[in-house]
């Protein structure tokens, strides 16, 4: 089944990815992309509240604008790994797993979201920036923390991401982590 949603992932990011997509930082210093989808309150609740999402592809985002085409977990096995979401009404929770596998931990925290920036947030700290979101995938910014390869040179650690929706059976497995 892995095998299947990386195929797919790939497929996807090879097709519907813009191969110059690039990115500008803000003023507060978040990466923001070149071309963004915008969507309002009503869409995002639409296509995003009361789903489940599942991190299928993550990139460091340089401070040049630039992105990193590998995925960023490639080779750091037992350091960290994807996250998968459950957006629901004013909550977001999210779910930290190690190499495809093993869950970490999860939280759950109270969730707004900004359209004019198409940013969801948790409190003051960002979660994620979507650029668009298509037929069950979504492309966003998140913050990953402070740079753990110093590669970059901004303060924060952004990642451009690809996310699957969840099937319901993914999202109930997932969603009996916070009962």
């Amino acid at each position: 089944m892995a095998k299947i949603y990386t195929m797919m992932t790939l497929f996807f990011v090879v097709s519907c990815t813009n191969e110059e997509e690039t990115f500008f930082f803000d003023d507060e210093g978040v990466p923001q992309a070149t071309s963004q989808q915008r969507i309002n309150e009503e869409q995002f609740l639409a296509m995003v509240d009361g789903n489940g999402w599942v991190e299928t592809a993550t990139h460091e985002i340089y401070s040049n604008g630039d992105y990193d085409r590998r995925d960023y977990w490639e080779g750091m096995e037992g350091v960290g790994g994807i996250s998968r979401y459950s957006l629901r009404g004013d909550s977001i929770s999210e779910y930290i797993f190690m190499q495809h596998t093993s869950m970490l931990g999860h939280n759950t925290r109270a969730m707004r979201y900004d359209p004019s920036t198409n940013t969801v947030y948790s409190g003051d700290k960002m979660v994620l920036r979507i650029i668009s979101v298509n037929n069950g995938w979504m492309q966003a910014i998140k913050l990953g923390g402070m740079s753990f390869k110093q590669r970059s040179q901004s303060k924060g650690l952004y990642f451009f991401v690809t996310l699957r929706k969840m099937s319901d059976d993914e999202k109930e497995d997932i969603e009996r982590f916070n009962r």
